[in-house]
């Protein structure tokens, strides 16, 4: 299940460790922002370990009021952005071998609001 991945790769990108990411991310790596709000659906895509660092880095980066914990999303190892205790975002992560290759970070208040309040 890829537990210890995912708590690696949360902390690299938590602390913005640059070399960190770029071990754990496949060349071809995609992070996929999908974001919902009533009546209006979009994803964004942007391919490359640069430019998915970059999104990483800028969205996971310590703030405060946000936590980052480790939680199973459908199933599998991922994570819940809250912040200030409200559900922002869940992130799951696919790997091809021991690298990950998407990333897939939703942000749809619609489904967020009824995670608990952590």
């Amino acid at each position: 299940m890829r537990y210890h991945a995912v708590h690696e790769f949360r902390v690299a990108a938590e602390h913005g460790d640059v070399g960190r990411l770029e071990a754990a991310l496949d060349p071809e790596v995609a992070v996929v922002v999908e974001s919902r709000e009533p009546g209006r659906s979009r994803a964004r895509v942007v391919k490359g370990v640069r430019d998915a660092i970059t999104v990483l880095v800028h969205g996971m980066a310590a703030r405060a009021g946000r936590r980052i914990v480790e939680r199973s999303v459908n199933g599998q190892a991922g994570l819940l952005v809250t912040q200030d205790g409200e559900a922002t975002a869940l992130v799951n992560v696919d790997f091809t071998g021991s690298r990950v290759s998407v990333v897939w970070i939703r942000v749809r208040p619609d489904l967020l609001r009824h995670w608990n309040r952590v």
